[in-house]
């Protein structure tokens, strides 16, 4: 087989396993994941070599291309608040349910937490550079935009904890939004 193939099936397995996941696999064996997916054990092997790592690099795939469209769905925006808004509807929809499908595998995970930490730290900084281009486009007023970025960054996952979800009136993703909005529009600057 060469590397084109090789490839374009590894992709396929990945692909099949992320719809796997979100079943959630925790109590599976890689040859329990392998016959799910109608793969060889080899294969499976070839694409990471421990459950944990396929987990790990499945999770980081989804969540940066996540990312991906989040960027791509801001490119012709003019405003930066719109581009905020937007960035952060996508990022709650992410931080919140998306990865909370898969909240007992990645517990279950050494290096999974670090991974998602990772891809925290980086949504928190692009938020704040969102923060940074709207205070100097004078769309919001001047405020430490690294503590703003930290609370919106951060707050779809706190309402998707288990503990909290049962308190909510909205679902984590709506109430995150909500949160989101509500500060966002607080920042706006009054002509």
């Amino acid at each position: 087989m060469n590397d084109t193939q090789t490839n374009e099936k590894h992709l396929e397995v990945i692909q099949n396993f992320e719809n796997l996941l979100e079943d959630g696999i925790a109590n599976q064996t890689m040859s329990d994941i392998a016959s799910s997916l109608k793969v060889s054990l080899r294969t499976l092997y070839e694409i990471a070599p421990s459950k944990e790592q396929l987990v790990i690099s499945t999770i980081d795939r989804i969540l940066t291309n996540i990312a991906k469209q989040a960027l791509s769905s801001m490119k012709d925006m003019k405003s930066s608040v719109d581009k905020l808004r937007t960035f952060t509807k996508i990022g709650n929809e992410a931080a919140g349910p998306r990865i909370q499908k898969y909240a007992d595998d990645l517990n279950r995970i050494k290096g999974a937490d670090e991974m998602i930490k990772a891809h925290e730290s980086a949504y928190i900084d692009h938020i704040k550079r969102l923060l940074d281009e709207a205070v100097k486009n004078k769309e919001i007023q001047a405020i430490d935009t690294r503590a703003v970025a930290i609370m919106l960054g951060t707050v779809a996952r706190v309402f998707s904890k288990k503990n909290h979800q049962k308190m909510l009136a909205a679902s984590a993703e709506e109430s995150a939004n909500m949160i989101s909005g509500l500060i966002i529009d607080g920042l706006i600057q009054t002509k």
